[in-house]
Parts: structure tokens; C-alpha cells; sequence
């Protein structure tokens, strides 16, 4: 018996696969091409109102009422709209397989192979060269809105350094099973489950928890900050908008989760020290 060993042949190289443009011409006058690119057309002008209804949810308790909560929906509109292409393209395919082949039977593929994509030049390139193009589009416009947020935020900044004319008003937001309770350290210790904010004035919040992790949500400001006990974790935001919103827990916090919630009032800047006053806090400079 033959120890030889057996060396595999090399497989040959096609002689007769046309250059990769030509491939793709012959794709796409495969008759379910075709019908998939319009597909994919149909349903992305079908998809293109989602942007606005997204907008139009958002906006359905008087947002944005800060440039936060701006940046926020403007960055939500722009990621949708270009998420539209890719989604219907998704769907197209869907759609088509679901409906296009529904009466194929068998073990055998509906029609003859097509051309691997990966031995496509061209079919390569596009795809990575749009591929690349979408992801740092995404990441630079993410980053410069992160940015951007941060900075009306004022971040990390202690209170007293914070940007702008005024001085921003300093409250301390601490949750607990299942309220909210808002102190004014400035204004006597005053206290209130309702949130007062002042009219375009910077406002700085020191979130705490008095039991479980919370998470301190300003609905329509664009705020949204874990409240943690034993910790204090630091936002801030200057509220543009008069008006009534919506404060939230935004973290699972026990059975009653759903009803911890409570009011923002925002109101003009003498209206905000009448309150005060009444309230029996020292009237404000």
C-alpha cells in the first residue's frame, strides 16, 4: 500500500466569471432585483413621515422647553431619517421573500445562484465605503451633540462657576419610595413636591436617593440623571419655556414605580419669587 501522501490540487481559477460591474449589471435585471429596488423605494417614502410623528410624539406635552431637550429631538429626527434607507431596504427583502416566493416549494432554490458578493469588487467597495461614510457621520454627530448637551448642562461645574449672566439656582431633587421632594437651600430650606423653575435662568440640581437607585427625569427639559443613595450626582439646565412638564422616575424603583412622578412649573422670574416668598422662603436679588 502506497504512504504517499495525497496533496489536494488547487482549485482553478474561473476563466469565465465576468468582470464585477458586469456582474452587477446582471443582478440587477434579475426580475426579483428589480422588484425589491422599488420595493425598497415604496416603503422608505412610507417610512419618511415617521420622523415627524417621532417629533410630534415628543412634542406632545409642550417639549422642548430647553436647549437640551432641542438637541435631543433634533438629533432623534436626523438619526431616523437616516435609518430610513437602511430600514426599508430591510423590509424590501422582508416583504419580497415573504410574498415573492410564498408558493416556492422544494428543496432547491427558487432560481439559479448569484454571484457571491464577497468576490465582487465593486459590490465590496460600495458597501464598505458606505458603510464607513454612515458610521462616522453617526459618531461625529454624536459626539458634537454630546458635546453640546453637556455644556448646557453645565457638566461637572461647581454651581457658583457656571456660565451666563444670571446665577443659576441651585436645588436639591431627592427621591424616595415612591415622591420627589425639590429644596431650595437658598431660599430658607424651602421645600416643595412640586418643581418651581425660574424662567431662562440656569438652574443646578444635586440629585440623591433616601433608599433604592432612582433616576431623576425632567420629561420635556431633556434631563434625565440617576438618583443614587448615599451620593449626589450633579446636572443642570436653563429652562426657555413657560409652562407645565413632567417630572419622572426613569429606573425600576419597587411597586409603585409607575406614580412616582410629580409637576415642573416653569414661570417668569417674578412669579418664581412671589412663590418663593409665599412659600416662606426670603425673597430673591
Amino acid at each position: 500500500m502506497s504512504t504517499e501522501t495525497l496533496i489536494p490540487e488547487e482549485p482553478e481559477a474561473p476563466t469565465n466569471r465576468p468582470p464585477s460591474m458586469r456582474r452587477v449589471k446582471l443582478w440587477l435585471q434579475r426580475p426579483y432585483a428589480r422588484k425589491i429596488l422599488i420595493l425598497n423605494v415604496v416603503i422608505g417614502f412610507l417610512l419618511l413621515p415617521l420622523a415627524w410623528l417621532l417629533l410630534a410624539g415628543m412634542n406632545q406635552t409642550g417639549a422642548p422647553a430647553s436647549e437640551i431637550m432641542k438637541d435631543i429631538e433634533q438629533t432623534v429626527f436626523v438619526f431616523t431619517i437616516v435609518s430610513i434607507p437602511i430600514t426599508a431596504f430591510v423590509f424590501a427583502v422582508l416583504v419580497y421573500s415573504l410574498l415573492g416566493w410564498r408558493h416556492v416549494s422544494g428543496d432547491e432554490p427558487p432560481m439559479q445562484d448569484s454571484p457571491a458578493i464577497r468576490t465582487n469588487t465593486i459590490g465590496v467597495i460600495l458597501w464598505t465605503v458606505a458603510s464607513t461614510l454612515l458610521a462616522m457621520f453617526l459618531v461625529v454627530w454624536g459626539l458634537v451633540e454630546l458635546a453640546q448637551i453637556t455644556a448646557n448642562s453645565f457638566g461637572s461645574i461647581a454651581a457658583n462657576e457656571q456660565p451666563g449672566q444670571k446665577s443659576a439656582e441651585i436645588i436639591n431633587v431627592t427621591g424616595q419610595q415612591w415622591v420627589w421632594t425639590f429644596e431650595y437651600p437658598e431660599h430658607n430650606g424651602l421645600t416643595s413636591d412640586v418643581l418651581y423653575l425660574p424662567l431662562d435662568r440656569p438652574v443646578y440640581f444635586n440629585v440623591t436617593s433616601k433608599d433604592v437607585i432612582h433616576n431623576f427625569w425632567a420629561v420635556e427639559l431633556g434631563v434625565k440623571v440617576d438618583a443614587n443613595p448615599g451620593a449626589i450626582t450633579q446636572t443642570g439646565v436653563t429652562a426657555n419655556k413657560l409652562g407645565t412638564f413632567n417630572v419622572r422616575c426613569a429606573e425600576l424603583c419597587g411597586m409603585h414605580h409607575a406614580f412616582m412622578q410629580t409637576q415642573i412649573q416653569v414661570l417668569e422670574q417674578d412669579a418664581f419669587d412671589s412663590w418663593v416668598r409665599e412659600s416662606g422662603g426670603k425673597k430673591t436679588s
